[in-house]
């Protein structure tokens, strides 16, 4: 099974492919701030496109967003995740959406590993877990997709039966 995990946003946005458990790519794309919304939104899914036609993912973990005191912002974060579900919908590509706060919940349960509070906390736990687990050093939005994509596959795992 072939994953694609995505840490979503309208600047950076982190992707990391695992084939089973085992993480074989990462790395992030770059939109331009300065570009209107749907340019940002037509060069995201440009982007998406470009991973899925390269590595041809069974499935896509994606993460949810959360509302943190600006709307604008939000907004922006949902009409991107708007477009992996029509993208995803129109290739037949099973999708999941995971919070931040739920997929450190289960690397918390799996590893005992702490992402603290802060952003910048977190941000940080989240590149020294990958550092440890995955012997991988990289920027903030890959590793936050590594964590994303390995909390995933765990989770789809434990529902596994084994009858």
């Amino acid at each position: 099974m072939i994953y694609l995990s995505l840490d979503q946003s309208s600047r950076i946005t982190g992707w990391a492919i695992f084939e089973d458990k085992k993480m074989t790519n990462c790395g992030q794309f770059a939109i331009k701030a300065n570009k209107t919304m749907q340019e940002r939104l037509d060069n995201f899914i440009s982007e998406l496109e470009i991973l899925i036609t390269t590595f041809n993912p069974d499935k896509i973990f994606y993460e949810g967003i959360q509302y943190q005191s600006n709307a604008e912002t939000y907004k922006k974060l949902a009409y991107i995740q708007a477009m992996i579900i029509f993208c995803t919908s129109a290739l037949n590509i099973e999708i999941k959406e995971l919070a931040p706060s739920h997929w450190r919940s289960v690397l918390k349960d799996e590893f005992n590993w702490n992402f603290g509070r802060s952003r910048a906390e977190q941000k940080a736990k989240s590149k020294a877990f990958v550092e440890k687990y995955f012997n991988t050093i990289t920027s903030e939005d890959t590793c936050d997709a590594i964590c994303l994509g390995y909390a995933g596959i765990l989770e789809e795992n434990k529902n596994i039966s084994a009858f």
